[in-house]
């Protein structure tokens, strides 16, 4: 589209560009190019400044603030070329600025130029859109399927159960310790199947949360009770500031939270090793943190980790299990509350995985 008031630049400007292929629609009045941009919007506007009615500015103005043409590139062309008038083209939305008396391959050059970047940018949001919609319906069949899961799961954990109860002495160690395997497998998968459900919930509907004035202690001791196998002989360190107040937050959640990153500790550090909690005050709020001496995790992956279904690769080459559900989980539960989440992390050496958590008001922690 050529938008200009001087019927001798928009002849030639249509000649220059007919010939170069375009299809190309001249208007001598900017009202006139809005009406038809309106009708059948233009892949670009080549448009003049001093034009009686609509100066170009204002024409501009008016694409930019219509839902379907404020993407349309505007270049515009005048004999208007001080550095004041370029300037007050771009502020208003033009991409491009020629001056008259123009060069005809400039011309080209230019329009070539900003027509590819259209382009591309349209093929970039078509493929953001389709990329959208099947990460939709992958979550949505994640949703399904775990959802229906939840059944299954519940009668082996419950026929485990009752097998458990009716065991008596004497009984190999290796069908105890197969038991035990099979009790804690199906206890880690119903996690799972929540964790999924979860997060469905809250990024769809938010998480409501009943908070209440709680211990770090409390907190922990939750945590461990829904990872730990009592068999389990690794050693769990807690640190716990003798001034750290007590946190204003939902109980459950938050000790699915330090469930969730005290597995992935277990899961990464070795047998040998100790992990540890901590909790201390800071900034009026609570920090607490799982310490573990795995092998770390890249610089460049310490923000990406908190994302879903993110399978991070060490060092050697080989691929960690799957952690992306339970830290994504996290990292809503913890905002949700309020809270900040993070880690500090170095190759070889261990991770420390942190939330900070609001901290509970004075006269809350003496009732």
């Amino acid at each position: 589209m050529i938008v200009d008031d001087e019927p001798e630049n928009l002849n030639v400007l249509e000649a220059l560009l007919t010939q170069a292929g375009y299809l190309v629609s001249a208007f001598p009045r900017g009202e006139l190019a809005l009406a038809a941009a309106c009708h059948q919007a233009p892949d670009l506007v080549l448009l003049d400044v001093r034009m009686p009615g609509l100066d170009g500015h204002e024409v501009c103005r008016r694409f930019k603030a219509h839902e379907d043409l404020r993407g349309i590139p505007i270049l515009f062309i005048s004999a208007l070329s001080a550095a004041e008038d370029i300037a007050a083209g771009l502020e208003c939305g033009g991409v491009d600025y020629i001056a008259k008396p123009f060069s005809k391959p400039e011309v080209l050059a230019r329009v070539c130029t900003h027509i590819a970047l259209r382009g591309a940018y349209l093929q970039l949001a078509a493929e953001h859109a389709r990329l959208q919609s099947l990460e939709r319906h992958r979550d949505l069949l994640t949703h399904m399927l775990v959802h229906d899961m939840r059944g299954p799961l519940q009668v082996i954990g419950g026929h485990l159960e009752i097998l458990a109860s009716c065991v008596t002495d004497p009984v190999p160690v290796e069908q105890r310790q197969s038991l035990r395997a099979a009790t804690r497998g199906v206890r880690l998968l119903s996690q799972m199947v929540s964790t999924v459900v979860d997060l469905s919930r809250i990024e769809g509907t938010g998480m409501p949360l009943r908070l209440l004035a709680v211990g770090a202690g409390e907190i922990f001791r939750g945590a461990c009770a829904q990872v730990l196998d009592p068999a389990d002989s690794r050693h769990i360190a807690e640190h716990i500031g003798a001034d750290c107040p007590l946190l204003l937050c939902d109980l459950e959640v938050t000790v699915r939270i330090v469930a969730n990153l005290l597995a992935n500790a277990l899961k990464h550090a070795p047998d040998s090793s100790s992990i540890e909690l901590g909790a201390v005050g800071v900034d009026g709020g609570v920090c607490l943190w799982v310490r573990d001496c795995g092998p770390g995790i890249a610089a460049e992956d310490q923000q990406r980790i908190f994302d879903k279904f993110v399978v991070l690769q060490q060092p050697s080459g080989n691929f960690l299990a799957s952690i992306g559900l339970g830290l994504a989980f996290c990292k809503l539960a913890v905002q949700a509350h309020g809270g900040r989440i993070g880690v500090a992390s170095e190759s070889g050496v261990g991770s420390t995985f942190w939330c900070h958590l609001p901290a509970a008001a004075p006269n809350l922690m003496q009732s």
